[in-house]
């Protein structure tokens, strides 16, 4: 029985086209990291909670997705330079792969100079309680959130930099290598936050301290590690910045900057509106249910994230037959998630009760978290799992100008929606707005998938 199993298995990651088979690798390798990854998030949700209290936990995960839009203004650099890099590797010119990955670095450590400055102008001015909708329960913690934020802005901006590498390993096929630094850096996160649970007193700029430059230390430690190793020939160098580079990045990288930046009005914005409309806890309660069903999601992200380059390399060299394979098994594979997903929400009940009463304890009757509002997110990250596996391929293949369209009139209208809904129903009706306003998307998406990859797209189709 296990000779056969090892039979299979060694057929499965040795026999079939070049281009599925690194796949294949890099999604083993990776769901092993990402396992780790979802175990180590579940147990920090508990962890920071009882460390800092409901109120805290909600307010540092408000300015948490508000800094994270930091990391949208390279305009699209990263994903440009992914594509780039990819087709001068495919090419084989290492020279041209520098002079684009050594350009990148030098546009985004500008901009991001110009940012931290501009935001340590206006910092003294900000009550950040005022922006953070007045609420009467964020007043006691005042003085903890201008310190945090300042922690955070500080801390993104340098991981705005370092980011860059995990563009450099998806150019190389090589997502797992990117997984493999984050799962590094939750981990140290995690036993940061367990010593100050041990050591100090409640506290959002400790918190801040731990979560914000840990990831910022090992990726500063992995980029130079890697590119005096293997990316020794890709490594960044002043002598090899060309801004006339820019402008090859720029095309198709401020089409990927407006869907991204659109995606994150969409998603990140969600903690701040239910803010808007209802307390503090009703965030924790949003991220505590967020970070159990989106368990699928993540599955998903393992296993598209190398179908980017993979269908840009099908796409140049038509390979039509290819392409039509991978979709079909991406959406067989997206029914056994939806299965999945059922049977987390039939048992979501049971999962937050022991993990309130058992886990949470210093915080058992304040954290209650409603069905509806499950049945909300569960069905919110189904959406975002369909997207993914329809929206992939076409970055991968460049043809995103519907995308840059639909992108912008949902951005307008996520958040008078978002708040409409969360007028009448909560934190619920703020959780249903993406859904609703990802609708048409769900349906053009695959419709210019299947004609692209059949070779029948034309007009905005093919563009």
């Amino acid at each position: 029985m296990i000779r056969r199993l090892r039979k299979k298995t060694n057929t499965f990651f040795t026999q079939g086209h070049e281009r599925t088979l690194l796949i294949k690798k890099n999604v083993a390798v990776s769901f092993g990291i990402k396992g780790i990854t979802v175990l180590t998030s579940l147990i920090m949700v508990p962890l920071t909670i009882n460390y800092v209290n409901p109120e805290r936990n909600g307010i540092w995960l408000t300015l948490y997705s508000m800094v994270v839009w930091l990391n949208l203004f390279d305009i699209g650099f990263g994903n440009g330079m992914k594509n780039k890099v990819a087709e001068a590797k495919a090419q084989g010119d290492n020279e041209l792969a520098r002079k684009y990955i050594s350009s990148t670095y030098a546009i985004i450590t500008l901009l991001c100079l110009i940012m931290f400055l501009l935001f340590c102008s206006i910092n003294p001015f900000v009550d950040w309680v005022k922006v953070l909708g007045s609420n009467e329960a964020l007043l006691p913690y005042k003085q903890e959130i201008s310190g945090l934020i300042w922690i955070m802005v500080a801390s993104f901006c340098a991981l705005f930099i370092l980011n860059l590498f995990k563009s450099v390993v998806v150019a190389d096929q090589r997502p797992a290598i990117s997984s493999f630094i984050d799962m590094i850096g939750q981990l140290l996160a995690l036993l940061g936050i367990f010593i100050l649970s041990k050591t100090t007193e409640p506290s959002l700029i400790y918190l801040g301290w731990v979560t914000g430059f840990t990831p910022v230390l090992v990726y500063c430690i992995a980029t130079v590690v890697f590119f005096k190793g293997r990316y020794r020939a890709w490594r960044p160098s002043w002598k090899q910045i060309d801004l006339k580079l820019a402008g090859k990045m720029m095309n198709l990288g401020v089409k990927f900057f407006i869907a991204t930046i659109a995606a994150c009005v969409i998603t990140q914005t969600l903690p701040f509106l239910i803010l808007q409309v209802s307390h503090p806890i009703e965030v924790t309660n949003y991220n505590t249910s967020y970070r159990f069903f989106v368990m699928a999601f993540n599955v998903i992200a393992i296993v598209i994230m190398p179908y980017w380059i993979s269908f840009t390399d099908a796409y140049t060299q038509k390979d039509f037959s290819w392409m039509k394979r991978s979709v079909k098994q991406l959406r067989k594979f997206f029914i056994y998630l939806l299965v999945f997903q059922v049977v987390l929400l039939i048992c979501s009940p049971l999962v937050y009760y022991i993990g309130v009463n058992y886990w949470i304890t210093d915080a058992a009757d304040m954290l209650s978290i409603p069905f509806t509002m499950s049945l909300a997110i569960c069905v919110y990250v189904c959406v975002q799992c369909w997207l993914t596996i329809n929206i992939y391929p076409l970055n991968g293949i460049g043809k995103v100008d519907l995308q840059v369209w639909s992108s912008i009139v949902e951005m307008l209208l996520m958040i008078p929606l978002a708040l409409y809904l969360g007028h009448r129903w909560g934190a619920t009706g703020v959780i249903v707005a993406p859904c609703l306003v990802y609708l048409p998307r769900m349906i053009w998406a695959p419709i210019q998938l299947h004609k692209l990859i059949n070779n029948k797209a034309s007009g905005i189709w093919n563009r």
